[in-house]
């Protein structure tokens, strides 16, 4: 394939090899997110709030049953509302993962997706398996709600795909991709 420099960039192969490399990556995630979450459950549930950072970082345990922020908390639909919401927006991350051209100039996408793509089945386990999601992090320096270790993947993930999206891979395809995944 030539950019429009006039320069050929190798592709690399899309196999399924690397497609499971991907797998693995987002296994080990999701297992850190669960892990953290079993612990929050074992260890905070039904306790007092524990500074990990005094003043600035502090363990407690929440339910949330909303969205982000405890949006739609006490939404009669909102978990099933929202197990929904997350399995679509998964399938899209997902399909667009796959669809992204094999130049290794895109890994710089798939990092990002691969983040908020674990994060998303962190959360949705936690839905899914107990009706709502375990938090247990808060700071304390500043207002701001209690979030788990799948919120920072999506966090994180999210800034740095827009990042790479206006500063660094310019040109990257969003709908709009071949079934080939090239552009």
């Amino acid at each position: 394939m030539l950019n429009p420099s006039g320069f050929h960039l190798p592709m690399h192969n899309k196999s399924w090899t690397s497609y499971v490399i991907y797998g693995i990556d987002a296994a080990v995630l999701i297992a850190l997110d669960q892990l953290v979450k079993f612990w929050a459950i074992a260890n905070l549930q039904g306790q007092e709030e524990r500074p990990l950072i005094q003043g600035f970082l502090h363990l407690t345990y929440v339910e949330n049953t909303g969205a982000a922020f405890g949006l739609l908390s006490g939404f009669s639909g909102a978990q099933l509302l929202l197990a929904i919401t997350k399995i679509i927006v998964l399938i899209l991350a997902t399909w667009y993962f796959i669809k992204l051209p094999s130049e290794p100039r895109f890994i710089l996408l798939r990092i990002p997706i691969l983040l908020v793509i674990s994060g998303g089945l962190g959360n949705l386990i936690d839905r899914v398996r107990l009706g709502h999601v375990v938090d247990m992090f808060v700071f304390r320096f500043i207002e701001f709600p209690v979030f788990n270790v799948a919120d920072i993947y999506v966090t994180i993930g999210s800034i740095m795909f827009a990042v790479m999206v206006l500063f660094v891979v310019k040109d990257a395809p969003f709908f709009n991709a071949s079934p080939r995944g090239e552009v």
